[in-house]
């Protein structure tokens, strides 16, 4: 009875999470850590009181972004495309730790005072892709840029909401028998090619801007040569479709504990 009262006792978090983020994808294939943006958000935690385990759930905003300029290849900077998207990120983590880890106790010179931990999840993710057009920020999905349910593409608009799959190491110490502080770098694999609005080919700009309008066509290629015949991009490649898209929420989570330390009994 002892050893259940004690994996099952749980000892409850509230926190705040601040950092950076960054995506990988069609406009930033390779480049981890450039073109950041940021993240905030709030944290609740349960922690076991085996010292190995603690479940959280995560509720995060941030923003990522891209622009092809920026890339330095030749080939995106003449596509000339960028977007930024919000992210609203909700769903549970498992962390799991490398030493026992017993919150409350803060003396260094004791067992469980801080641990490395690893961790990972499911979460559900809201993503909206926007570009600047004409100092405004406008939205894409709606604008159907790669012709998705016209006469060109048969497939239909992609879909906002998304399911990602965070994952990540960080470390994490007591700072007073109350308060604890987390550093965190996580990646987060996506199931969409769209969180750019970048993933097929060029439609035809003629008859995009007949069936959905004339700021579609213009967002659809803003490219400053065209490679195509008659000076057009139609049926070229526009992003690299067998790449979903990845980001990043990395940063400090700084959490504190309603009760100063568990009543349940220890090993």
């Amino acid at each position: 009875m002892v050893f259940s009262l004690q994996v099952n006792a749980q000892e409850p978090e509230f926190g705040l999470f601040i950092g950076n983020t960054y995506y990988i994808g069609d406009l930033k294939p390779y480049s981890h850590f450039s073109q950041q943006d940021f993240v905030v958000g709030g944290i609740y935690k349960n922690n076991l009181s085996n010292g190995r385990v603690a479940f959280r759930m995560n509720f995060l905003y941030g923003r990522v972004k891209g622009n092809d300029f920026e890339s330095g290849v030749e080939q995106q900077v003449q596509r000339n495309l960028s977007f930024r998207s919000s992210i609203i990120e909700i769903g549970p983590v498992i962390e799991v730790n490398f030493f026992p880890y017993k919150k409350g106790q803060f003396e260094t010179n004791k067992e469980g005072f801080g641990t490395p931990y690893f961790f990972g999840g499911i979460t559900y993710m809201r993503m909206n892709p926007k570009a600047e057009y004409e100092g405004e920020w406008v939205e894409l999905q709606p604008l159907s840029t790669e012709g998705q349910g016209t006469s060109q593409n048969d497939n239909k608009p992609y879909a906002l909401s998304q399911i990602s799959i965070p994952f990540g190491i960080g470390a994490k110490l007591n700072l007073s028998a109350r308060l604890s502080l987390s550093l965190e770098y996580g990646l987060r694999k996506t199931f969409t090619d769209y969180l750019d609005d970048v993933s097929g080919l060029y439609p035809n700009q003629a008859l995009l801007a007949q069936e959905a309008g004339t700021l579609s066509a213009a967002l659809s290629d803003r490219s400053s040569s065209p490679e195509g015949f008659n000076d057009s991009n139609y049926g070229l490649q526009r992003g690299n479709p067998n790449n979903k898209d990845w980001y990043s929420f990395s940063g400090l989570m700084l959490t504190f504990s309603l009760v100063k330390k568990s009543s349940c009994p220890t090993w």
